[in-house]
């Protein structure tokens, strides 16, 4: 075990390049050039699996690059989405491994203050590969699809380019600040109606009717009577809900927070 500390660069690729059968990452901002970097000094045939944090705000503050996941994806990589990830975890093989503070990015491993461990110890590395297999696995966690890049890079050609300045808030109760809700984006309703169809656009509305921020599937639920007028040939609405849920997650719109919780990763613009 040693202490890593940037710049790191040259450490990752070198054991990028060793790596035999797997790379495996979490890392919640992702630069385009890092990744083809990567994509281009590892082996062809070995896995790499990228976890990220797919939030719409995120991409459309440059945080994560779109063009890198989908580079990613057309080299038979794999790339999920988890929206409370904040760990760096740097897998090589299930043998080798590095957890940092640093992003897959320039600032990350290049310019930044970051600080961090690498480890071949066997049960420790053993401990690491089995955290990230069920972060991977979790009911939580998606797969990013082009499919699913395609539709966010729509939407946020109609995203207003002026966006709300989140400033913190006092929580007057416990007397201390708390932070404004970073996760959101702000959306224009009809650019919505133009970029979703369908069931998509339908359960999007409903969802926005609702007034809290985080809801549950039971709230949701409550408009079912609504959407079987519009589909009365459907019978498992429930079903066709859960389904649309999991698609806005896919692009960015909503946090699943277990349980049968949500959360809106937006907020409607009330300027035209």
């Amino acid at each position: 075990m040693k202490i890593v500390t940037t710049p790191w660069k040259n450490e990752l690729f070198n054991l990028i390049k060793q790596s035999q059968e797997s790379i495996k990452i979490t890392s919640p901002f992702v630069k385009h050039n890092i990744c083809e970097e990567i994509l281009n000094i590892k082996k062809s045939h070995i896995k790499f699996e990228l976890i990220t944090d797919f939030k719409l705000r995120n991409i459309y503050l440059g945080s994560v690059d779109l063009d890198a996941l989908e580079k990613i994806i057309n080299n038979s990589g794999v790339v999920k989405n988890f929206s409370k990830l904040h760990s760096k975890i740097y897998l090589f093989d299930n043998k080798k491994a590095i957890i940092t503070s640093g992003n897959l990015t320039n600032g990350g491993l290049l310019n930044n203050f970051e600080y961090g461990i690498y480890t071949d110890e066997q049960e420790i590395v053993s401990k690491i590969a089995n955290d990230f297999y069920q972060l991977s696995s979790n009911e939580n966690t998606g797969i990013v699809k082009n499919e699913h890049i395609k539709e966010v890079r729509q939407l946020l050609l109609k995203v207003p380019n002026e966006q709300h300045i989140r400033l913190p808030k006092f929580d007057i109760e416990n007397q201390k600040i708390t932070d404004a809700d970073e996760d959101s984006i702000i959306l224009d309703i009809d650019s919505i109606g133009t970029t979703f169809k369908g069931w998509k656009l339908e359960v999007f509305k409903c969802a926005n009717k609702i007034p809290n921020t985080i809801f549950s599937l039971a709230d949701i639920n409550t408009f079912e009577k609504a959407l079987k007028q519009k589909y009365p040939n459907n019978n498992h609405i429930p079903d066709k809900i859960r389904q649309q849920l999991q698609n806005l997650r896919d692009i960015g719109l909503i946090e699943f927070l277990g349980n049968g919780n949500y959360k809106k990763l937006w907020e409607i613009s009330t300027t035209k």
